[in-house]
Parts: structure tokens; C-alpha cells; sequence
């Protein structure tokens, strides 16, 4: 996946393949061919001169073409996502769905776009290539959500979700964090793939995973993430 003399670990370069053969298959509600489309707009976005927040490259003469296979709403949310996540606002959220977009293509994208941006900004931070974008594939996205969805501690509507890895004592106790992306089942389990490599698996989190999983130690790890955390504006 990455060649380099840094000691890549295994479980980075295996599920960074898995994201991208993820974006080129069809999705739950966008074909393989717009789910690529969303990560070459967000590295578009990543890359461009920065816009304002309240600006969208909709409103940008010439920026999207005319014949974009991504509607210009999806566009809009891609490159707010992408460059001031941390503005995000309900009324903001509000404006593109249900008009513009589905609450499901909406939880869809946000799940490519936190993908694609963990993988990219890897390779950007150590120089490397970014993950090669595979020719989309067959089929039509499926559609399947879950039945019991509804709207509650998220603006979209989230499903319950059985994680006995979590908490095997309660199994269906699972944080906020874990069960965003629920309404769209296939980018919360990706999402969580990535993250899982990256960080630790969610039910090792009660143990001093540093000694037992990666080399950095338990406090060297969450000093990393709550200074990320900080520059990057989380307010989670």
C-alpha cells in the first residue's frame, strides 16, 4: 500500500486498502462511481485556496462543472465538511436536508469524507502518496437502513447499535461517537475499521492499551489525540 523505510504498521496499509476498495464499490445510497466522485471532490476541496465558511463553490463561477455527476448540494456539504467542519451548525445542517439531500446521503457522505480525510492527511503528514482512487464498481447501492432509526441525541436520525466489543456487560451501551453514522450502516463500519487502527479497538479502551497494543504509552496516546483535538477545533 505505502512504500517507505517508516515502520508503517500492518494494520495501517491493510485498512487503507480496504477504504479505497470501500469508496469504488456501491454504496447504501450513492453508486460506486458518485462515492469516488465524493473523495476526489474532498481532496479538491483540501487542496484548493480556502474558501469562507459561508461561502460555497456553488456560488463560485466556473468551480463545479456543469456536468458534475455529484448534485451541487452534495458538492456544498463535501467542501464545508472538508475545510470547517467545526462551523457546522443544525440550521446549517438544515438547509440541505431533506430539500437537497436525504438524511441518508447526507450520513453517507460525511462517512466518505471522514474516510477519505484520515487516510489522506496520513500520507500528507509523512509525505506519501495518497490512497490510489480504483475505477468504480458494479451495482446499484442497496438502499437498506435500519428500521428503527430516529432522531435523538444527533440532527440525524441513529440507530441503536449491539457492540459487545464495547462494554460485553452492556452491550448495547455504546458512546454518541459510535453510533453516528448508524443510519448508514456500511460507513459506520468502515469509519470504525480506520479507527480502530488508528487508535485502539473500542473495547480495549478501559485497559492501558498502550503497553498491550501500539508502542506509545497510554498518556502519550491521549496527549496526541486531545492536542489534535484542540487544533482541529472538536468540540465533541
Amino acid at each position: 500500500m505505502y512504500e517507505s523505510e517508516l515502520p508503517i504498521r500492518p494494520e495501517i496499509n491493510e485498512t487503507h486498502l480496504a477504504a479505497a476498495k470501500h469508496w469504488a464499490s456501491a454504496g447504501t445510497w450513492w453508486s460506486a462511481a458518485e462515492r469516488i466522485a465524493i473523495v476526489e471532490e474532498a481532496r479538491k476541496a483540501w487542496d484548493a485556496q480556502p474558501l469562507a465558511p459561508w461561502q460555497q463553490p456553488s456560488s463560485i463561477p466556473g468551480l463545479i462543472s456543469d456536468d458534475h455527476i455529484l448534485p451541487v448540494a452534495a458538492i456544498d456539504v463535501i467542501w464545508r465538511l472538508t475545510n470547517h467542519v467545526s462551523t457546522l451548525t443544525k440550521t446549517w445542517y438544515e438547509s440541505f436536508v431533506p430539500d437537497k439531500l436525504s438524511a441518508q446521503q447526507y450520513v453517507e457522505i460525511v462517512g466518505i469524507v471522514a474516510q477519505s480525510t484520515l487516510t489522506d492527511r496520513f500520507a500528507d503528514a509523512l509525505d506519501l502518496p495518497r490512497v490510489s482512487l480504483a475505477a468504480p464498481g458494479q451495482g446499484q447501492a442497496s438502499q437498506q437502513q435500519p428500521d428503527d432509526a430516529a432522531v435523538s441525541s444527533h440532527w440525524v436520525p441513529t440507530a441503536p447499535i449491539v457492540d459487545g466489543s464495547w462494554n460485553p456487560a452492556t452491550p448495547t451501551d455504546v458512546p454518541n461517537v459510535r453510533k453516528a453514522l448508524s443510519l448508514v450502516a456500511a460507513e459506520r463500519i468502515m469509519q470504525w475499521v480506520l479507527i480502530d487502527a488508528h487508535y485502539v479497538q473500542g473495547g480495549a479502551l478501559a485497559d492501558d492499551f498502550g503497553a498491550k497494543h501500539w508502542s506509545l504509552e497510554r498518556a502519550q496516546i491521549e496527549l496526541l489525540g486531545t492536542r489534535t483535538s484542540k487544533v482541529n477545533e472538536c468540540f465533541y
